[in-house]
């Protein structure tokens, strides 16, 4: 994952609460239901996914490493 502005044609735009949220339309189906927090830590900040979709789902779209 990385920071962007910009939008291509093969993106989907979604803003939430004020946060706009820029994902590859073919990540759309494991994104579902899925939650994105900036999480701080003593190590450093980043942003965590957790998907309502069990890893198993994810098919070969990563390699079988989700």
């Amino acid at each position: 994952m990385t920071l962007d502005e910009s939008k291509t044609d093969e993106d989907i735009l979604d803003v939430v609460h004020g946060v706009s949220l820029i994902a590859d339309k073919k990540l759309t189906t494991h994104l579902e239901g899925a939650t994105v927090d900036y999480i701080e830590s003593p190590n450093g900040g980043g942003f965590q996914i957790r998907t309502a979709k069990p890893a198993a789902s994810c098919g070969d779209s990563c390699g079988g490493s989700c």
